[in-house]
């Protein structure tokens, strides 16, 4: 029996999310009281955005690893990393650990790919936008990438680490979103990716006025799907 093994606590708003979608989806496919097997590590997150904004990742690194192994030794069988941000340490943690850890990019791929699209525009923190460990896994795989410019990236990011990480939605931030989407598709980004795992507090990817993915949707999807595989 497949039992999912969560990095968490990054934030702690994200995980509730992942722990709430992954119980909705298996209740939607298999009846009401199914729940996954689920075992949840849950970091503090003041001591991982201190190591981001040093640019210190071979110390979130070792955070990463160490709550992978203790994971894997409470059991799980599966693992998942719950920030997009923090998939620049996914390497480290594959390879320190013997059970599978599903890749957020890959699940954003395989949904973009369910759709016919190729190309993504891609949203997220400054580190998800500016650095190349996303965006590079992407294009590997055949999709355009397209990225915010200037003070949108800043914008987004002071959204994420001021706003949505501690609870806080404004009206105000989701319309600067739109626009920032917006402009993006407007130079080719035809999906709006929504690559960090808060941004679904803020935007309802059903709803939303163009093709988006959210990426813990993908993610939670691709990890109950792992079960099938």
């Amino acid at each position: 029996m497949m039992r999912i093994g969560l990095i968490g606590g990054m934030s702690w708003e994200s995980t509730s999310s992942y722990y709430a979608l992954l119980n909705q989806l298996t209740s939607d496919k298999l009846g009401a009281w199914h729940q996954p097997k689920v075992l949840i590590d849950s970091l503090d997150f003041h001591e991982i955005a201190a190591l981001q904004a040093l640019d210190d990742w071979d110390a979130t690194g070792e955070l990463l690893v160490d709550s992978a192994r203790r994971l894997e030794r409470a059991g799980a069988t599966v693992l998942a990393i719950t920030a997009n941000t923090m998939h620049m340490n996914y390497d480290q943690v594959n390879n320190s650990v013997s059970v599978p850890v599903i890749d957020i990019r890959d699940a954003i791929v395989g949904q973009l790919k369910e759709r016919g699209a190729t190309s993504l525009s891609l949203l997220g923190t400054r580190y998800v936008m500016e650095k190349d460990f996303f965006a590079a896994r992407l294009r590997a795989k055949g999709v355009q990438v397209v990225v915010p410019e200037g003070e949108a990236i800043e914008d987004l990011h002071r959204i994420i680490f001021n706003e949505l990480t501690r609870g806080i939605i404004l009206e105000s931030s989701r319309e600067r979103f739109i626009d920032i989407a917006d402009e993006c598709r407007q130079r080719g980004g035809d999906v709006v990716g929504l690559c960090c795992t808060e941004f679904g507090m803020l935007i309802n990817a059903e709803d939303a006025p163009w093709p988006s993915i959210n990426s813990t949707t993908a993610h939670v999807r691709a990890l109950l799907s792992f079960e099938d595989a």
